[in-house]
């Protein structure tokens, strides 16, 4: 996967109470598998499987505000250009996306399937044909 150093450090340099950040050199054959392959708790059939444009808006808003108060962490403008670095890195093909909400993380109200013990966490896992990746994180009130 070729995403760029810098890009991979602003998305770790997120402030949160933990973030997850791993890319796989291999397809997954499910979205459990890459939250397993993160140390993640699987979803089963609480995956919410969304087009890229919905992956990015979601990845764009969750780099942009803290889950639990909404306040902005970065600039907008920012977080769609992480976004896309992230997406563009897994190719532009058959990638398949998938959130632990249907909500975006930058708009109330917002409801989601925990995969960590936090009280509020959310990310993206995407499975694409020779790698996948999953960014994930959470944070406290």
């Amino acid at each position: 996967m070729m995403l760029g150093e810098d890009v991979s450090r602003m998305m770790r340099d997120r402030t949160a109470a933990q973030v997850w950040l791993t890319l796989l050199d291999q397809s997954a054959s499910n979205f459990d598998e890459v939250a397993l392959a993160a140390g993640l708790t699987p979803l089963g059939r609480a995956w919410v499987e969304v087009d890229a444009g919905h992956a990015k808006r979601f990845l764009a808003g969750l780099l942009r505000v803290n889950l639990a108060y909404k306040n902005e962490l970065m600039p907008k403008h920012r977080a769609d250009w992480l976004a896309d670095e992230f997406i563009r890195a897994l190719g532009p093909y058959n990638l398949r996306f998938a959130t632990n909400s249907s909500d975006l993380p930058d708009r109330l109200p917002y409801s989601w399937t925990p995969a960590t013990d936090w009280t509020f966490d959310a990310g993206i896992a995407v499975i694409g044909e020779t790698e996948s990746a999953i960014y994930w994180v959470a944070d406290e009130d």
